[in-house]
């Protein structure tokens, strides 16, 4: 009896035999396993508890089950696709293929040919273990809908309206609640999975963006267009065909491209021609780009002198000590000329007071974003506001 995903075994009952194909490995996640030559009257080579690993070694080799496993008592096994292992070790650096090639060897050497081991025989609970689960559980997420976007408004410092917004990604775990982006973004970049993810972010950030902008035409007619901020990652920007895809979400909702923002990091331009091709495109299409915590990269400027981008997002660090350090306000102010003669929009993020508004306001940085006017915020709560 199972899941798509989690496989129960009673005690007693096999879980693989010699000669399976090995297409998938587990996680043991309750109860204890017992792998065996061949039936249970052969020789047991070892036992599995909770958090080892099983069946791994027929999924890196690509051979056929080499032993048989039986459940010791009732068990819960985590399925742990093929590809989530083959596509690391075919990632990885080629040293390191190397050693798990030898490794892998000896240990089949030293078992019989056997298919695993236990804790006592040299294989323990890693960290790559838990970040496996982890990104299972994301897989799980994805499928489920409970990766879902909060929007953070961004206000006209002009006139104190709300002007746009960031969509910002969110898990709604189950068991532990709201999880950060910090904490699986860079793990579905890591996996390829960030592509797939991104575009289903996309798409729900333009259909919110139609909502949003419906419910403003009724409050307040003849307010300019809402704009929605979308981040891109390296990954995405580097996977073929991301762009055509985002296209046709755009043409699908019917928005005018030019109330997208796509935000891309300034860690992430380092390819200048290929990020070039990618920001001239959007443009060619309608797309504003723009160039999210400026300032904390070692060549900002020089991404201003290769790359043709609409908007800087001025990063946090230097809003949140403006009145504290006045190295902070000075290079503020320079940014600001800078980004006004070279006729680019200006956003302000982290504003958390109502003086630091101001002074921003005073320089010309036409958007505010941060606690000070609000949080990021679900479409419910925003709907009302609006």
């Amino acid at each position: 009896m199972s899941d798509a995903h989690v496989i129960k075994y009673l005690k007693g009952e096999q879980i693989f035999h010699v000669g399976d194909s090995a297409n998938c490995a587990y996680i043991v996640e309750s109860g204890e396993i017992a792998l065996f030559s061949d039936t249970k009257e052969g020789d047991l080579i070892a036992t599995l508890e909770k958090g080892e690993l099983l069946g791994e070694m027929g999924v890196i080799n690509g051979l056929d089950r080499s032993v048989s496993a039986f459940a010791n008592t009732d068990v819960e096994l985590l399925v742990i696709d093929s590809e989530q292992i083959t596509m690391r070790l075919q990632n990885s650096d080629p040293i390191i293929r190397g050693v798990m090639e030898v490794l892998l060897r000896r240990i089949r050497n030293m078992l019989g040919d056997g298919d695993s081991t236990n804790s006592k025989n040299n294989i323990v609970v890693t960290e790559g273990m838990h970040k496996i689960r982890f990104e299972k559980e994301m897989f799980l997420a994805f499928d489920n809908d409970e990766i879902i976007n909060v929007y953070q408004p961004m206000v006209s410092l002009e006139d104190g309206e709300i002007a746009g917004f960031e969509a910002l990604s969110r898990w709604r775990h189950p068991e532990k609640g709201m999880i950060s982006p910090f904490e699986f973004i860079s793990l579905a970049e890591e996996s390829d999975f960030i592509v797939p993810m991104g575009l289903k972010i996309f798409d729900s950030a333009c259909k919110q963006l139609v909502e949003f902008q419906a419910i403003r035409d009724q409050a307040n007619v003849g307010s300019p267009p809402l704009f929605m901020s979308i981040n891109v990652s390296a990954a995405q920007l580097a996977a073929a065909n991301f762009l055509n895809e985002v296209k046709k979400i755009a043409t699908k909702y019917a928005i005018n491209p030019s109330n997208i923002k796509i935000e891309i990091t300034e860690s992430m331009v380092v390819d200048y021609k290929s990020v070039q091709s990618w920001i001239d495109e959007c443009s060619e299409f309608g797309f504003k780009l723009s160039l999210d915590d400026f300032g904390t990269g070692h060549s900002g400027f020089e991404h201003l002198l290769e790359l043709d981008f609409h908007t800087i997002k001025i990063d946090q660090t230097f809003v949140k000590s403006m009145t504290s350090n006045p190295k902070s306000l000075i290079l503020l102010e320079m940014i600001t000329t800078m980004a006004q003669r070279m006729k680019m929009s200006i956003v302000a993020e982290g504003i958390e007071d109502l003086n630091s508004a101001n002074k921003l306001k005073e320089m010309g940085v036409n958007y505010g974003q941060g606690y000070y006017f609000f949080k990021p915020m679900n479409r419910h709560d925003l709907l009302k506001i609006l």
